[in-house]
C-alpha cells in the first residue's frame, strides 16, 4: 500500500491561513493614505498605528509558544484565527462617523491593531511546529517556503483588489471583508486540522515516511509532551548562534515590515502615483517576493539532497539574499521613473523573501519540544523590526519630508543580518541543553543521522 499525502493537504490549510494573515497585516497600509487624511494624522502617528500591531504581537511571543508547547496548535490556532478575524472585522468601526470625535475613532483603531497583534502570536510558532510535525526532513524548507509563498501570494492578488474597495467603498469597507474571510476559514481550520497521529486521512505508510524522516515520533528531536524548563531556555539564549539568528531575523523582517506598512504609502506619495495604480504597482514586487520565498526553499533543499552541508544548505540563501536586499538604497536616484523604482523594489523583495529561512534553520537547531517557547523568542526579535521600522521611517518622513533616508535605514539594517550571519551563526546542528532528555547521539549534527533517505 502506498503512503498517503495529506500533509500536502495541511500544507494547503497552512497556505490560505498565512494569506490571510498578512491581508489582515497589510489591508492597514492599503488604507493608510485615506485613514491619514480623515483623521488628519502626522507621519509619525500613522507609523505608530502600523506599528501598534507588532507591540503586541511581539510581547505576546513568548508566553503564547509556552502554551502552544503545552496544548498543541489545533485549538489555539484555530481560536486565534477567528479572534483576529473578529478584531479585523471590528476595525470597519473606527470610522469617525460612529464616533463623537477623531481621538475616539483613532483610538478605536489601536485598540483593534493591538488586539489583533496578540491574537495572531501564534502563528509562525505554530506554522513551524506543524510543518516540523508533520513533514520529513528533507521536504521541510519546501513545505515552510510553500507556505510562506502566501504571505505575498496573498498581498499580490488582494493589495488591488482591496485598493479598489478603498478607493470605491470606502477603507472600512476593506476591513469587513478581509475579517469576514478568516472567521470563515478559522471555523473550517477547526474542523478539518488533526496532528498525524489523530488524523483519519493518513495511514500507517506515510506515518512511517514522516517518523523516518525526522517529524511526528522520531528520535531526532524530543518528543513535544517533555516538559520545557526554563533552565534549558537559559541555555538556549547563552549561544551565540541563536543570538545570530535573531539578529537576522530582525533584519528580514525590517524590510518585510516596510513593505507591509510604508509600502503603498511610499508609491503614492514617494513615486506620485494613485491609490489605485499604487495597488497595481505593489503587486510586482509581491510577486516577485513569492518567486523569491520558493527559490530560497528550493535551493536549501536541493543542496542538501546533493549531499551538502546542511550549513552550506541554509546559510546560503539567507546570506545571499541579504546582500542582494541592500539593492533597495537604489530607489532613491529613481524616483522620478516610477517603473525603474518598482523593478528596484521588485528585486530587492525578491532578495528578502529568499532569504525567508529563519523558520527552517530554527527548527534545525532547536529540539522540537522547545519551538514554541523559543520560537516565541524568535518572533520577538523578528517583530521588533515591526516596532521600530515603522516608527522610524515615520521620523525620518516627518523631519526629512522624503523616504531616502528611510530606503538607506532599510538597507543598513539588512547589512547588519548579513554580519551576524558571517560572524555569529556557526555551525547549523540541533543545540541540545545539558542533561537533556534528548539522545547524546543527537548533540553532533543532525545530518550525521543515519535516516536512508531524508538526512544526509
Amino acid at each position: 500500500m502506498k503512503a498517503t499525502k495529506s500533509r500536502f493537504f495541511i500544507l494547503s490549510l497552512l497556505f490560505i491561513v498565512t494569506a490571510i494573515n498578512y491581508m489582515d497585516r497589510a489591508n492597514l497600509a492599503v488604507a493608510g493614505s485615506k485613514i491619514q487624511s480623515e483623521f488628519d494624522l502626522s507621519a509619525t502617528q500613522l507609523g505608530l498605528l502600523f506599528s501598534m500591531f507588532t507591540w503586541f504581537y511581539a510581547a505576546s511571543q513568548i508566553p503564547v509558544g509556552y502554551v502552544l508547547d503545552r496544548i498543541g496548535s489545533r485549538i489555539l490556532y484555530g481560536s486565534a484565527i477567528i479572534l483576529w478575524s473578529i478584531f479585523t472585522f471590528l476595525m470597519g468601526f473606527s470610522s469617525h462617523h460612529l464616533f463623537t470625535t477623531a481621538t475616539a475613532s483613532f483610538l478605536m483603531l489601536l485598540g483593534c491593531r493591538a488586539l489583533i497583534g496578540i491574537a495572531e502570536a501564534p502563528s509562525f510558532p505554530s506554522n513551524t511546529k506543524i510543518i516540523a510535525t508533520w513533514f520529513p526532513d528533507h521536504e521541510r524548507a519546501r513545505a515552510t517556503a510553500i507556505y510562506s509563498s502566501a504571505q505575498y501570494i496573498g498581498l499580490a492578488l488582494l493589495t488591488p483588489a482591496l485598493s479598489y474597495v478603498v478607493a470605491e467603498y470606502g477603507w472600512e469597507m476593506s476591513f469587513y471583508l478581509s475579517g469576514g474571510a478568516g472567521i470563515l476559514f478559522g471555523i473550517y481550520w477547526l474542523m478539518k486540522y488533526r496532528d498525524p497521529q489523530h488524523s483519519t486521512g493518513t495511514n500507517q505508510q506515510e506515518l512511517n515516511y514522516i517518523r523516518e524522516g525526522g517529524g511526528y515520533g522520531s528520535t531526532n528531536q524530543a518528543s513535544v509532551s517533555e516538559k520545557v524548563r526554563w533552565k534549558d531556555i537559559k541555555y538556549f539564549l547563552k549561544q551565540r548562534t541563536i543570538w545570530g539568528l535573531f539578529i537576522a531575523q530582525f533584519a528580514c523582517s525590517s524590510t518585510l515590515y516596510f513593505f507591509l506598512t510604508w509600502f503603498i504609502v511610499y508609491l503614492e506619495k514617494g513615486l506620485h502615483l494613485s491609490i489605485t495604480k499604487a495597488g497595481i504597482g505593489a503587486s510586482f514586487p509581491y510577486l516577485m517576493a513569492m518567486a523569491g520565498v520558493l527559490c530560497g526553499g528550493t535551493l536549501s533543499d536541493m543542496l542538501l539532497k546533493k549531499g551538502k552541508s546542511r550549513t552550506l544548505a541554509r546559510k546560503l540563501p539567507v546570506m545571499a539574499g541579504l546582500c542582494l536586499t541592500m539593492v533597495i538604497c537604489l530607489v532613491n536616484f529613481f524616483e522620478d521613473q516610477p517603473t525603474v523604482a518598482i523593478a528596484i523594489l521588485s528585486v530587492a523583495f525578491f532578495a528578502n523573501a529568499f532569504s525567508n529561512l529563519g523558520w527552517v534553520v530554527w527548527s534545525d537547531v532547536i529540539p522540537r519540544n522547545f519551538i514554541g517557547t523559543m520560537g516565541g523568542c524568535l518572533n520577538i526579535c523578528g517583530n521588533l523590526s515591526g516596532i521600530v521600522s515603522p516608527i522610524v521611517i515615520g521620523v525620518i518622513l516627518q523631519r526629512t519630508n522624503n523616504f531616502q533616508y528611510a530606503m538607506w535605514y532599510i538597507a543598513a539594517v539588512a547589512l547588519a543580518g548579513l554580519l551576524a550571519y558571517t560572524f555569529l551563526v556557526g555551525k547549523i546542528e540541533v543545540i541540545v541543553p545539558p542533561k537533556s532528555d534528548i539522545p547524546n547521539k543527537h548533540r553532533a549534527d543532525s545530518n550525521q543521522q543515519k535516516i536512508t533517505g531524508a538526512l544526509k
